[in-house]
């Protein structure tokens, strides 16, 4: 049985390299394990996150969205999605998506080391 899921998406343009835009979006943990955010999920005030529910990359430079998530997971789903409620990007590399998040959208922007990332919604994909 496949259920109707929503996947928040972010997008920026950073001139990053991979590893970059790994330390930003890769939590720390206090030592006794509790979950401390990473330098994105402080930025747009997001509580835990599972790592297993979120996709953090580098595109190749892109103004349209569903070319920006093609090879993620649920990519073809979520861009048919998309194409229901068309939205626009500025040029963007770097693509962050958290599955199972229906995002409030507070902030709508937020500077994670001197790079504007911008919320861009939440899509509906089946499981």
């Amino acid at each position: 049985m496949t259920s109707t899921k929503t996947v928040s998406i972010w997008v920026a343009h950073t001139g990053w390299d991979i590893l970059t835009l790994q330390q930003v979006t890769t939590p720390s943990y206090s030592e006794d394990g509790k979950f401390l955010g990473s330098d994105f999920t402080k930025a747009f005030a997001l509580d835990f996150i599972d790592d297993d529910l979120m996709e953090a990359d580098k595109v190749e430079i892109t103004s349209s969205l569903p070319d920006a998530i093609e090879g993620f997971s649920y990519g073809s789903e979520i861009s048919d999605s998309i194409n229901r409620n068309p939205t626009k990007i500025s040029p963007t590399d770097t693509v962050v998506l958290i599955y199972e998040l229906q995002y409030s959208g507070t902030p709508q922007k937020s500077l994670i080391k001197g790079k504007e990332f911008i919320y861009s919604g939440g899509f509906e994909y089946r499981e």
